[in-house]
């Protein structure tokens, strides 16, 4: 009988041994079956590489964009090219003229292959975020990725003139054509930024070369001088640093081509609007209704 309950201790002790190896294994597995996030290595020239976590879960379309054009080279020779506050932008080209730095927004060849030419335009992607629908949980803290787009202080004469010619009705769906003129640029917090939230696709955060980016942060910026001829600092970083390459390691996963539009032209819109009204001011109608033009 005691030899009996020694070979049920035994085999219980083995069942219970059994089990926490199964248990464990399979916790193991787990991990090493747990999909990946994409991560970035950006090479800056002269100051050594950024690391940044993708956040496809936060915005998925985005998240595909940026490793599209990674991915094909887009942004090897950009540039991070300003400073505000809170923030660095980067991704952008470096030109010449009066605006030294501009957003040039990408063609649907940096994206895809097989695009005629007559249809190779200027594309941009719809926001996600909040204010489009979307639920986007990243919030704007620093190290945080997030997309760079046209906003409202952008054109704000342009803006008070279509208000001040009797065309309000259009402001509300000018806004929401911002809220979608995301394209290749993007800027990383140096500071927690909530502000952002709702209204800016955040879709990752640096894990690594925060420090370069505080560096690029404190670089000097070029001088501006006003109608009264008073010096005042701008934006745009002097000797800005050039994004050497990028690549993406995606961990085997194949994220696809953007959902893409048109991309968002506000002159051409505001164009428009100012020809439509002064076509309306130089036309009356006569007395039978049909309208005349002066």
């Amino acid at each position: 009988m005691k030899n009996f309950k020694k070979i049920i201790a035994v085999v219980l002790v083995l069942a219970l041994i059994a089990a926490t190896v199964a248990t464990v294994i399979n916790i193991v597995l787990a991990k090493n079956d747990k999909k990946h996030n994409p991560v970035v290595t950006m090479e800056i020239e002269g100051y050594g590489n950024v690391k940044l976590e993708l956040d496809p879960e936060a915005a998925p379309n985005t998240v595909k964009n940026f490793i599209r054009l990674a991915q094909r080279g887009y942004y090897n020779g950009k540039t991070f090219s300003d400073v505000q506050e809170g923030l660095v932008v980067g991704g952008l080209d470096d030109v010449s003229g009066e605006e030294k730095k501009e957003m040039v927004a990408p063609k649907l060849s940096d994206i895809k292959d097989g695009v005629a030419e007559n249809e190779d335009k200027e594309y941009s992607i719809p926001g996600e975020f909040i204010e489009k629908g979307h639920k986007n949980m990243l919030s704007h803290q620093r190290g945080v990725i997030s997309m760079t787009r046209t906003t409202y202080n952008d054109y704000q004469q342009e803006i008070a003139m279509i208000q001040m010619i009797g065309y309000s009705d259009y402001i509300n769906g000018v806004v929401d054509k911002m809220y979608d003129s995301q394209a290749a640029g993007f800027f990383i917090l140096t500071e927690d930024e909530i502000g952002y939230d709702g209204t800016y696709s955040a879709f990752g955060r640096v894990v690594d070369g925060m420090d370069i980016i505080d560096t690029i942060s404190k670089l000097e910026l070029e001088k501006n001088t006003d109608s009264d001829g008073k010096e005042t600092t701008g934006t745009g970083i002097v000797n800005a640093p050039v994004i050497k390459n990028v690549t993406v390691d995606t961990y085997g996963v194949d994220y696809g081509i953007p959902e893409t539009e048109s991309a968002y032209d506000f002159e051409a819109i505001f164009n428009f609007l100012i020809q439509n009204y002064m076509q309306s001011q130089n036309s009356t109608t006569d007395q039978t209704g049909n309208t005349t033009n002066q």
